[in-house]
């Protein structure tokens, strides 16, 4: 008989050593043990990650392992979510802490509001301290930002709505897709209780030129949906307001960051500027022509990858 009421879905690639530290926070969570399990789906890994979910599926946690070839999160999601036993799918990533309360925070969410089809978390850095100059991590203090690093989805409404997008390919704003989505249906609840700490990653030049890449899903958020991945920033004109995001914004937030830090940190500090001045070089060559004249992709795939 099948007693698991939630399954928890964590992908990842080559993160050996944080997949340890994320199962045995889960391993420790205060929900009875028979009622959940964890679905570890390996999105193409160049390391061996299954010996990681042996070591735990030895001491009785109810872990397996998926893999797929590298399609990115949101598919290797949808794997975990297609070969999930319980009637909600909890979510988070493999990088990531739990809270001991986080999995019973989140199921008594979606159990005292039955109209409910999802409900998210608290995320934040450790300690809740401050993010060093060149370091970064997704953060959600005040709900409504979607993050599936902590979340639950009752998995009814997400066979309903198709899955994640997987013409979505980064780990970025595939999250926000689906929440678009799945809110014209039902409703998505706050729970401040349902606790997980993300660790900081350190900010590189490298990581600066990949997050170009992204935002050619804003603009497509903007394009389907009329607000940039969040309700709270519709927008009229959105491969204008993405060029000059891009291009200014944020570049002069990492400028800000940079001046406030140069007494403490000057090094960090004067790197950081560096970065914001590459990002806008960057922004100015591939994604404003992309958002001024590209071609417009803004239908929603409605493809049921579920």
């Amino acid at each position: 008989m099948n007693n698991i009421e939630v399954s928890i879905v964590i992908p990842t690639r080559d993160r050996s050593e944080d997949l340890r530290l994320c199962l045995r926070a889960l391993v420790s969570q205060d929900f009875p043990p028979e009622g959940y399990e964890a679905i570890v789906c390996d999105d193409g890994s160049e390391e061996d990650i299954s010996k990681v979910v042996d070591e735990f599926r030895q001491t009785g946690f109810n872990v397996r392992f998926l893999r797929q070839e590298q399609k990115g999160p949101a598919a290797a999601r949808n794997l975990g979510i297609r070969n999930a036993r319980g009637s909600i799918v909890a979510m988070t990533d493999s990088d990531t802490l739990p809270d001991r309360h986080w999995l019973l925070k989140l199921y008594q969410a979606l159990a005292n509001n039955p109209d409910a089809v999802a409900v998210e978390g608290r995320v934040y850095a450790a300690n809740e301290g401050e993010f060093d100059p060149l370091g970064e991590g997704p953060a959600n203090k005040s709900g409504g930002v979607f993050l599936t690093c902590n979340c639950a989805y009752r998995r009814a409404a997400l066979i309903e709505i198709g899955g994640f997008d997987e013409t979505f390919p980064y780990p970025a704003y595939e999250d926000t897709e689906l929440a678009a989505r799945a809110q014209q249906i039902g409703r998505i609840v706050w729970e401040p209780e349902a606790v997980v700490v993300h660790p900081q990653r350190p900010l590189t030049l490298k990581a600066v030129m990949k997050k170009l890449r992204h935002w050619e899903y804003v603009l497509l958020m903007g394009r389907r949906y009329g607000y940039l991945a969040w309700k709270q920033y519709p927008v009229r004109h959105p491969g204008l307001r993405v060029a000059l995001l891009s291009v200014v914004a944020l570049p002069v937030a990492k400028f800000k960051t940079a001046a406030k830090w140069i007494g403490r940190k000057p090094k960090e500090a004067v790197k950081l500027f560096f970065y914001g001045v590459v990002e806008s070089l960057g922004a100015m060559a591939l994604v404003a022509p992309m958002a001024l004249f590209g071609r417009s992709r803004e239908k929603v795939d409605r493809r049921k990858y579920l």
